[in-house]
């Protein structure tokens, strides 16, 4: 099996330089009520990036690099495993690109990570691993391994939503393949299997539409990641996926007895236990 990366972007709306790019961004371009997300869940960070990269390496030891996206050296987390290799935005997305506060602009532009192997795994920074997992469980003789889920851009409106449904759409009508009308698929949101030189194809062939409508902003009309499973979807197959995968936002009991948990929002009531329970699943652990 060839080498394989993993790829996490991140942000820490901590650091005191990254909030002056982001105000100043905001009022050059008269953008006020975005100063009001910054507040929220959305550039929020409890902790979890460290956790995420040692649970990483002691449930993934065949990860060849651990890339860390980050938009300038203040954001770098201390303690970094040996295996973590930095990369600055200004390194793989253009210029006219950047500032960017925007994880979609940032997937966009993920082939072109230098030095970044041919087959690697996209994670979001809440999406830790639990238990061992294998090269296997995302790639199988050449393809990836995805869940995909079968959804009616009808029944849920939001703009996460309206980027797969964009992504599928026009993805398709590029390879001229048939679709249902308000029907769409799009993969879990999990850890994300994906081959470089096929990332690079599906840009190209989108790539006017996908520049079209970069902002350093979420917006409707954006593409997100899947634009490159569902390019792999089309062109050359994928398998399913065997991972046990869970998706929360801790309205219930803690709950990490999973392969993978999307820890999507931390309510601050649940702050200290989930990292007790953190601290517990590295017990024993040397790194």
């Amino acid at each position: 099996m060839e080498k394989i990366d993993i790829v996490i972007p991140f942000v820490n709306n901590k650091d005191t330089l990254w909030l002056k790019i982001f105000n100043d961004y905001c009022i050059k371009n008269n953008l006020k009520e975005k100063l009001i997300d910054i507040k929220t869940d959305r550039y929020e960070d409890v902790g979890l990036i460290n956790y995420q990269l040692k649970l990483i390496n002691k449930h993934c030891k065949w990860v060849n690099k651990i890339f860390l996206l980050l938009m300038n050296k203040e954001q770098a987390p201390n303690d970094l495993p040996s295996n973590v290799e930095i990369v600055y935005h200004a390194k793989f997305i253009p210029q006219k690109y950047l500032p960017t506060f925007n994880s979609t602009t940032i997937e966009m532009f993920l082939w072109n990570i230098p030095n970044l192997s041919e087959y690697f795994i996209y994670a979001n920074d809440d999406m830790l691993p639990f238990k061992d997992l294998k090269p296997s469980n995302f790639f199988d003789n050449g393809k990836i391994k995805i869940e995909w889920w079968n959804e009616d851009i009808r029944e849920c409106r939001n703009v996460f939503r309206f980027q797969c449904f964009n992504s599928y759409k026009h993805m398709a009508f590029r390879l001229k393949k048939k679709t249902e009308d308000f029907k769409y698929l799009r993969p879990a949101h999990s850890w994300t299997p994906m081959i470089k030189s096929h990332c690079s194809n599906a840009y190209r062939l989108l790539e006017d539409v996908i520049n079209k409508h970069i902002r350093a902003f979420r917006t409707q009309y954006q593409y997100n990641q899947y634009i490159y499973p569902i390019f792999e979807y089309f062109v050359y197959g994928t398998c399913g996926s065997d991972i046990d995968f869970l998706y929360t936002q801790l309205k219930e009991d803690i709950d990490l007895n999973h392969d993978i948990v999307c820890l999507n929002i931390v309510p601050k009531n649940k702050e200290k236990e989930l990292l007790k329970r953190l601290e517990e699943s590295l017990w024993h652990y040397q790194f």
